[in-house]
């Protein structure tokens, strides 16, 4: 790089060289600018300014060089062989013009970067056959180094103002694009220039047809001055047709936006009319605008249909006058027709308010209902709307009746009967009469479900609700309140006699059988009655009192009625006080599990014990199982109570030997709830003992209910080897059925059997014995329940019953007894084993 600077400084022209870089410079800006006028166009037209932008970088290439070869002294006559110098300017213009259209041909970010490459290779392509075209009286020597310095000087650079001149037309961006363009030619000239070394030859004399350096200045200046003044011409005569075409296309575009724009608006109104005429005549309702003079503006032809009015009463400017008459006289609307009518009917509508917003329902002849709304519009008269709402106030009444009326016996629900019990109260509030309450229940209503299906049952119902309605006075409501549940209401002059009256026909008349097609059923109730005032002031307290007078006939028995005691109310309130203790004893813990042993008839020994609940309430003591179970039953409560049984049991027999068996009983409602099968694994599992050692003892009641259901879940547990156990047999309906059905491990004979083996009467001891031969036939292990004497234990003995159990051996006992009880059973055992082996060792 050194001879590089030795050779600008030492060698050249300053004046010159910066004439050269001038030169170079405007010939660049002007280059710049034509290729940016060449990214505008397309087609042809770009071809013509990209060639032209290349002539003009070109010819500044071609001046830079020779202006600057003019400055170049070194020290020996110089001369330019003419061909190779037309030949150098050529290459110049053609290989740059190629870079240039190269770099705008389609959109790829290597496009500009390789023109500007292009470009480098025109720049050296013209210097190096510029060169070539020296003529001096020696040789010519090149420094190679330099000469590919030179090079990727000018590609580089090149690269750089073609990049920046591609991306960016701006003022700035093109100066910038210039003058990396001007140093990339001025880099690589003296970079080559710094390359040669002329050694002197004497004999070597210039050619006669070189072009004297005098000469060439003059051509370089003239050429110079040729190129850029067509390059700045042809710029600002395009540039101001440019800004006339641009304007003129201006004025043509902004033309046809408006003619656009008319069409547009034409179709729009055209389309919007047939839009607007389309929708009013389609609307479900009739349209009609009358003016602030009362005549028609326009209707659609729901209006015209809706009140069959003639094709001239629609034509615009008709009279309002006109049209209500004529809607009058026809008959169109109900009532008179007369002339007198459609005064009083014009003389109603005219005093209508005419600044706010009316509606009406008309009727018309036919039955027909027609809400007329009419909005006033500002400037005078209105416009209404006419909406068919028949079948609206239709399927208002009907909504409205099904909402107060039962579907299945479409008597007065629970709503309706609220309603009508608070007038009545009301009246009977004023001084009217008493009113009677009465609140009915079909007995064993139930059974008819389970036994015969639900179509059945919701025809009994159907039937009774036709009994009812027959049996009352008009004066009285028949309501269902749902289920099995009716109330009737009436007026009573006499309270009780009335009262008593009508519970007495209406059970009359409910007791006789009922016709349901393939079956005959009786549809016996229980009634409980109240009268107000006295049973109650408000709707709630009267039906309460009613309902507490209904709970005690059904528990008095079936087919009876009762009136409502103020004592019903103080047993209700022990009832709630016993299940709230209740709930409150499953949290704090106050139930336990007490036991009762098995004793193995032939042996004497215990196998086994059953598990019996336990209530010790801290106020009320003991509390007996058959006050407090019945009510878990009925609450639901007996569902985790029962879970807490499985678990504490099965944790107390686990510290038992394993051959002592454990028996929990089961409620029906157990059954209902979908856990329990899972409840009785997880207690398994968590007690650690083995399934066989687990005996379920279920009533004949809980599969009366749903047997499939509790046939489903007994087998389940069955697979997993808990053992089954039908409890107290011999006091159903059905224990032989469900015998077959179900392959019991256990037999349980009920107490009353066993209580009866050494009863006095001759007849009930053979019964008793019967049952226990029964039970033993079958093949089970049988386990009599309610042993208290010697006697009914050698009877049970001589029936080889299996098992006993009873106050003759033990009542129940907590577990700590039960520990004991274990104990002694184990030292029973080992003395037992210690005698034969004695007699063995005798022997």
């Amino acid at each position: 790089m050194f001879r590089v600077f030795t050779c600008l400084t030492g060698e050249h022209d300053w004046r010159l060289v910066l004439l050269a870089g001038l030169v170079c410079f405007v010939a660049s800006v002007a280059a710049v600018n034509i290729f940016h006028r060449a990214m505008a166009v397309h087609a042809r037209t770009r071809l013509i300014w990209i060639a032209i932008a290349g002539a003009a970088i070109g010819y500044g290439i071609w001046a830079t060089h020779f202006i600057a070869m003019l400055a170049y002294e070194p020290g020996i006559p110089t001369g330019y062989n003419i061909a190779l110098t037309a030949v150098s300017l050529a290459a110049a213009m053609i290989v740059t013009s190629g870079g240039l259209g190269f770099a705008l041909g389609e959109t790829n970010p290597w496009r500009a970067p390789i023109g500007g490459a292009i470009i480098g290779a025109g720049i050296a392509s013209m210097h190096y056959l510029g060169m070539w075209a020296l003529e001096v009286p020696g040789h010519v020597v090149w420094a190679m180094h330099l000469v590919v310095a030179s090079i990727a000087f000018g590609m580089l650079l090149g690269y750089a103002a073609l990049a920046v001149a591609v991306r960016y037309q701006s003022r700035l961006a093109t100066s910038a694009a210039a003058l990396l363009l001007t140093l990339a030619i001025v880099a690589h000239h003296f970079t080559a220039m710094g390359a040669v070394d002329i050694v002197p030859d004497p004999t070597l004399v210039p050619e006669a047809l070189s072009l004297s350096p005098t000469f060439l200045a003059v051509a370089i200046a003239g050429v110079a001055l040729s190129v850029l003044g067509m390059s700045l011409v042809g710029v600002l005569a395009d540039r101001r047709l440019a800004r006339r075409t641009r304007r003129f296309e201006e004025i043509i575009s902004q033309l046809s936006l408006a003619r656009h724009q008319v069409e547009v608006s034409q179709r729009e109104l055209q389309e919007q009319k047939l839009r607007l005429d389309t929708a009013i005549n389609h609307m479900g309702e009739g349209l009609c605008m009358f003016d602030a003079e009362k005549r028609l503006v326009v209707c659609n032809e729901r209006y015209a249909k809706m009140y069959l009015l003639p094709p001239e009463l629609l034509l615009p400017g008709t009279a309002h006058r006109d049209i209500i008459t004529h809607r009058i006289a026809t008959g169109v609307l109900k009532g008179d027709t007369s002339a007198t009518a459609a005064t009083q009917v014009l003389a109603t509508l005219n005093a209508l308010p005419s600044s706010e917003i009316s509606s009406r329902v008309d009727e018309l002849a036919d039955g027909r209902l027609i809400c007329v709304t009419r909005q006033p519009m500002a400037g005078g008269g209105w416009v209404a709307t006419h909406l068919d709402v028949t079948e609206q106030r239709r399927s208002e009444a009907k909504i409205t009746h099904m909402a107060q009326h039962d579907a299945l016996t479409d008597l007065p629900n629970r709503v309706l009967l609220r309603e009508r019990l608070d007038h009545a109260l009301s009246v009977t509030r004023g001084g009217g009469q008493s009113l009677a309450v009465l609140m009915l229940d079909l007995d064993r209503f139930k059974e008819v479900n389970d036994t015969l299906g639900h179509p059945a049952g919701d025809a009994l119902l159907q039937a009774v609700a036709a009994r009812l309605r027959r049996c009352v006075c008009e004066t009285a409501l028949v309501a269902r309140l749902g289920g099995d549940e009716f109330a009737v209401l009436d007026y009573v002059s006499d309270p009780v006699a009335d009262a008593s009256l009508l519970a007495e026909k209406i059970g009359k008349a409910l007791s006789g059988p009922v016709d349901l097609g393939h079956h005959q059923v009786t549809a016996a109730t229980s009634i409980g009655i109240a009268i107000a005032p006295q049973d109650g002031a408000d709707s709630d307290e009267i039906l309460r009192s009613a309902d507490l007078a209904l709970y005690s006939a059904k528990s008095g028995g079936r087919g009876l009625f009762r009136f409502f005691e103020p004592q019903l109310d103080h047993q209700l309130h022990a009832r709630r006080n016993l299940e709230r203790d209740m709930r409150s004893a499953l949290m704090n813990g106050e139930f336990a599990l007490h036991y009762q042993p098995f004793i193995d008839v032939a042996s004497g020994e215990t196998s086994g014990f059953e598990a019996l609940l336990r209530w010790n309430h801290p106020q009320r003591g003991m509390v007996p199982p058959a006050k407090f179970i019945p009510l878990a039953e009925e609450t639901g409560l007996i569902v985790p109570l029962g879970e807490w049984v499985l678990r504490t049991a099965c944790a107390d027999a686990a510290n038992w030997p394993d051959d002592l068996k454990i028996a929990i009983n089961l409620s029906p409602a157990q059954f209902r709830s979908p856990e329990l099968v899972p409840v009785i694994v997880r207690a398994l599992a968590a007690g650690g003992i083995a399934p066989q050692r687990l005996e379920l003892e279920v009533t004949e009641t809980a599969m009366m209910h749903d047997s499939a259901t509790v046939f489903a879940a007994l087998g389940r547990l069955h697979d997993l080897g808990v053992r089954i156990a039908l409890d107290d047999f011999g006091t159903g309906y059905s224990s032989l059925s469900f015998l077959q059905r179900f392959p019991f491990d256990k037999v349980k004979i009920d107490r009353s059997f066993v209580h009866e083996l050494s009863g006095p009467a001759e007849e009930a001891r053979r019964i008793a014995r019967a049952v226990v031969r029964f039970a033993v036939s079958l093949g089970k292990t049988t386990t009599a329940e309610g042993v208290e004497t010697g006697e009914q234990l050698d009877i049970l003995r001589a029936e080889a019953c299996v098992e006993a159990q009873g106050f003759h051996f033990s009542p129940p006992v907590d577990s700590a007894k039960v520990a004991q009880m274990i104990r002694r059973r184990a030292r029973a055992g080992a003395r037992r084993t210690g005698r034969r082996a004695l007699a063995g060792a005798g022997s």
